[in-house]
């Protein structure tokens, strides 16, 4: 994951610098003919600079919701809810058995919805834990995951919104 990090840190690095280079030729040339040249290279430049920046903002996200939904499963592995990301994505995120498996290999943001049916199915398995001694821990836990659940559902509807009416900042 770092390298590809690295990529796309390197890459837009590499097309600022070759902005600037770009911003000092249009002031220091005199033709019309060769500056006007220079700023459709720029134009290009700045689009392929925002091209990259939502990739890596893409694989960011999808960094955020994989680990999200692992920690999930890992944390209901550690109560004995389930013994498996088969079983996992079969009865919490309402999936085929490989469908975890499938989303880390192919590099795939899981969907809206599976993150929802997560979060429904914590909140079944914290009414569950009400009546136990030991509630506390555990639903202050579930609690949290269902939370950062929301959260990230909140930020890639907020994400399409943006991309929808053409807002150029990112939402955080």
């Amino acid at each position: 994951m770092d390298s590809i990090k690295n990529s796309f840190k390197s890459r837009i690095k590499n097309l600022m610098t070759r902005n600037k280079q770009l911003d000092s030729q249009i002031k220091d040339d005199d033709s019309t003919a060769e500056k006007s040249a220079l700023k459709d290279e720029k134009d290009k430049n700045n689009d392929e600079l925002r091209q990259v920046r939502c990739q890596r903002f893409q694989q960011e996200q999808f960094n955020e919701d994989v680990a999200y939904i692992k920690q999930c499963c890992q944390y209901l592995q550690r109560l004995g809810l389930v013994k498996s990301s088969h079983q996992f994505s079969r009865e919490f995120l309402n999936k085929s058995q490989h469908y975890l498996s499938m989303i880390i290999c192919e590099n795939r943001k899981p969907s809206p919805n599976t993150i929802y049916n997560l979060i429904q199915n914590l909140s079944q398995v914290y009414d569950m834990f009400m009546d136990y001694d030991n509630k506390q821990s555990i639903n202050r836990t579930l609690l949290q995951m269902m939370d950062k659940g929301n959260a990230l559902i909140t930020k890639r509807i907020l994400e399409c919104y943006r991309v929808y009416n053409g807002i150029n900042h990112r939402i955080s």
